[in-house]
């Protein structure tokens, strides 16, 4: 038997060897993701509520739409607007309703957001409280824009 053939006898199982590499980098991998969900399980209190990294960056960037789409009802926000005064107050129930979603009264694993979102959260109660009143007063909306500088002063 020469060098050739026997290239041809151990060609066809070197295929089967990387794919099975393959599937067990693939089950590791898997293996190791559910892993530190897991752990985070055990090594954070039953209590707090895990923030995932993606999951903050998507209600952050839905919480910073909003507030460009309250900037731009009016930049001098008319008090004579019905309209105006309706929309203010959609976006506002939209804001509060996702910071209820970031926590308040509770622990998380983001320590900035623990210290200031009830904060931010009364600030957003002020602002429903103003836009809704007759005629509405749209003085605490820039506290909220003033609510979020406070807390990204040093994150950009």
């Amino acid at each position: 038997m020469n060098h050739k053939s026997l290239d041809r006898t151990i060609s066809p199982n070197r295929g089967g060897n990387n794919n099975l590499r393959l599937l067990f980098i693939a089950l590791l991998c898997t293996a190791l993701v559910f892993g530190c969900a897991q752990i985070r399980k055990v090594t954070y209190p039953k209590d707090i509520v895990y923030l995932e990294r993606k999951e903050l960056r998507s209600k952050m960037a839905l919480l910073n739409f909003y507030m460009r789409q309250l900037d731009q009802v009016s930049p001098y926000y008319s008090i004579d607007s019905v309209d105006e005064q309706q929309r203010i107050l959609n976006l506002l129930n939209k804001i509060n309703d996702l910071t209820a979603e970031l926590g308040g009264g509770v622990m998380t694993n983001h320590l900035v957001i623990d210290d200031h979102i009830d904060q931010f959260k009364s600030d957003v109660s002020v602002a429903i409280r103003g836009a809704s009143a007759n005629p509405p007063n749209y003085f605490a909306l820039g506290r909220l824009v003033g609510s979020c500088t406070g807390c990204h002063q040093y994150r950009d």
